[in-house]
């Protein structure tokens, strides 16, 4: 695979902000010729940040300081 392109999904894919984007960028991954080491990094990447979408959904509440009343 040529560099550009690799370099090109690597960074959209950290700059996405929906799973959409990401599935687009699957589908990109999908269709592109490359080397297997090449493809399983591309894959790590895509799912690491669809974890980080997935932990950005949840919302934690915190925790309120006691009153002394």
């Amino acid at each position: 695979m040529d560099a550009r392109t690799y370099f090109e999904l690597t960074d959209a894919i950290a700059a996405a902000t929906d799973r959409g984007e990401l599935e687009a960028l699957r589908e990109r991954v999908d269709d592109t010729e490359m080397h297997p080491m090449e493809r399983r990094v591309l894959e790590r990447v895509l799912r690491s940040r669809l974890d980080m979408l997935r932990l950005g959904e949840i919302v934690v509440p915190r925790p309120k300081p006691e009153r002394a009343d």
